[in-house]
């Protein structure tokens, strides 16, 4: 009787301790540790096959956070050769303005401009990483649910189930919903898991390694996993500056004439 006591006591304390912060903090926590003003690195993206085969691609990577509405990137890409001087440039808005991304081909010396909304379900050069995943998204477009606590991996996280406002967005991008877990010590979403239109399981994101920058927290190894076909990305960052970008360098003409 005295362990069935305890058993409860402990049940309870953990299911206030749940209670105790709210959907908005944790969202909030996040906002704070993860928007970084400016930020340069080298990027290193492994494709490994379902039987273990490597393929590589490398190239610089720049964030900035232009202003309240909108976050910019650019990847210049350096390897393989059959990639080298390709260049993708993503302009992504939080006030409701179009997502656009610009491809540079340097065989043809063309700037070919996409509209984010239709290639939700395109893959970053190949891999797992979706162009939606390097989209930033305004709060008001997702519908999220705190739905609780749980250890991932050993780390104790919030849970968050997040899901388009509205149909097309989860066509758009082929994502029923997804469920984020956000590091309870520092509000970092250490892991993701996305589940298709059936409501299946497809990937799973999830976070190795991470630099503190000031008061900012940024993932710097993050792995992606198709679990439904068995390949897997891992991107690696390196060389990671917070020194303020030029805004030029967010521009076609500097995709094109760099």
């Amino acid at each position: 009787m005295k362990r069935l006591f305890i058993l409860i006591f402990i049940l309870s304390s953990l299911s206030l301790s749940a209670q105790n912060i709210t959907l908005d903090e944790i969202l909030d926590g996040y906002e704070v540790t993860a928007f970084i003003p400016n930020l340069t690195s080298t990027l290193t993206v492994k494709l490994i096959s379902a039987n273990g085969e490597v393929r590589e691609i490398k190239a610089e990577a720049y964030q900035k956070n232009v202003n309240t509405n909108q976050v910019s990137r650019l990847f210049l890409f350096a390897y393989p050769p059959s990639v080298r001087n390709t260049g993708l440039l993503i302009h992504s808005f939080l006030n409701g303005d179009e997502n656009v991304m610009w491809i540079y081909l340097p065989a043809v010396k063309r700037v070919k401009r996409i509209a984010l909304a239709t290639s939700g379900g395109g893959y970053f050069m190949g891999s797992d990483f979706s162009y939606s995943d390097f989209v930033s998204k305004a709060r008001a477009d997702y519908t999220q649910e705190f739905i609780g606590e749980q250890v991932l991996n050993g780390t104790p996280c919030y849970v968050v189930k997040e899901y388009g406002s509205t149909q097309k967005q989860r066509q758009d991008f082929k994502v029923s919903y997804m469920i984020n877990y956000y590091r309870k010590d520092d509000f970092i979403m250490y892991g993701r898991d996305y589940y298709d239109l059936a409501g299946e399981l497809v990937k799973e994101y999830r976070v190795k390694e991470a630099i503190v920058l000031g008061q900012y927290i940024y993932p710097t190894v993050v792995e992606m996993e198709n679990i439904q076909t068995g390949h897997k990305s891992i991107i690696e960052m390196t060389d990671v500056s917070t020194d303020i970008i030029p805004d030029r360098y967010f521009t076609s003409r500097y995709l094109k004439n760099r």
